[in-house]
C-alpha cells in the first residue's frame, strides 16, 4: 500500500490556503450582516472589522476597498443562489415545450417562484440588501463589475413565449424578469409589516400559502388570459 508523504512545506502551504479561505468567509459573513442592517452607504469597514474579529488592514488586503468587499458579498450570494436554484431552473429551461406548451410554461413559473422564495427566506440578509439598493436607486449595485446573466436568459424566454401566444401580448418582454423578481421580493419583504394579519413566514403552512399566492399572481399577470 502506498502512503502519501506530505512535506512540511506543502503542509504549511495547505494550511495557509485553508486559513485564507476561512478568514475570507468570516469577513464576508460579517460584511453581509452589516450591509443588510445599514445599507452600503452607512456601513463602515471598522464596524465590519470589529464584527468579524479581524483588523481593517487585512480586509483591505483581501478585498481592496469597501466597494470590493460589497461586490464579493453580492457575488457570493448570487453564487449560493445559483448552486441552490440554478441547476434546477437550467434543467427546466432545457424543456423544448416550455415556450410552446402553456402547461409547461405555467409549471415553470410555479417552480421558479417556489425556488426563489425558498432561497430568499433562507438568506434574508441578501433580501434586505436588495431593498437597501432599491432605496438608494441602485447607485452602488451599478458600480460593481459582477453582472449575472439571469435577466437576459429570462428576457429571451419571454420573447419566445410571447411569439407563441403564451405570454400576454400587451406585456413588454423586457419587464418579464423584473416583474417576477419585484413581486416576489416585495411580498416577502413586506410580510413582516403585516404579521398580525398574515402570520409569520417562519410557519411552514404560511410559507407554502404565500408561495402559492405569489405564483398565482405572477401566472395570471404574465400569461395570456385565454389560456388560464
Amino acid at each position: 500500500m502506498e502512503v502519501a508523504i506530505i512535506s512540511p512545506t506543502e503542509g504549511k502551504r495547505s494550511s495557509k490556503i485553508y486559513d485564507a479561505a476561512r478568514t475570507r468567509g468570516i469577513i464576508l459573513d460579517a460584511a453581509e450582516e452589516i450591509f443588510a442592517e445599514l445599507g452600503y452607504s452607512a456601513a463602515r469597514i471598522d464596524v465590519i472589522a470589529k464584527e468579524s474579529g479581524y483588523n481593517k488592514s487585512l480586509i483591505y488586503q483581501y478585498f481592496g476597498d469597501k466597494l470590493g468587499l460589497y461586490t464579493e458579498v453580492v457575488k457570493r450570494a448570487d453564487q449560493i443562489g445559483e448552486q441552490i436554484t440554478g441547476s434546477f431552473i437550467a434543467g427546466l429551461l432545457k424543456n423544448k415545450q416550455l415556450v410552446t406548451d402553456p402547461a409547461a410554461f405555467r409549471e415553470f413559473l410555479e417552480a421558479m417562484t417556489r425556488e426563489t422564495v425558498s432561497f430568499l427566506l433562507e438568506h434574508r440578509s441578501y433580501l434586505r440588501i436588495l431593498f437597501w439598493e432599491a432605496a438608494e436607486d441602485w447607485k452602488t449595485w451599478n458600480q460593481i463589475t459582477y453582472r449575472p446573466d439571469d435577466a437576459t436568459q429570462m428576457h429571451e424566454l419571454a420573447l419566445a413565449a410571447q411569439k407563441n401566444g403564451i405570454l400576454r401580448q400587451d406585456l413588454d418582454p423586457a419587464l418579464f424578469p423584473i416583474l417576477i423578481m419585484n413581486v416576489t421580493t416585495a411580498t416577502l419583504q413586506s410580510s413582516s409589516r403585516f404579521e398580525q394579519l398574515l402570520g409569520k413566514l417562519d410557519s411552514p403552512q404560511m410559507r407554502e400559502q404565500t408561495t402559492q399566492q405569489i405564483a398565482k399572481f405572477i401566472i395570471h399577470g404574465v400569461m395570456e388570459p385565454s389560456l388560464l
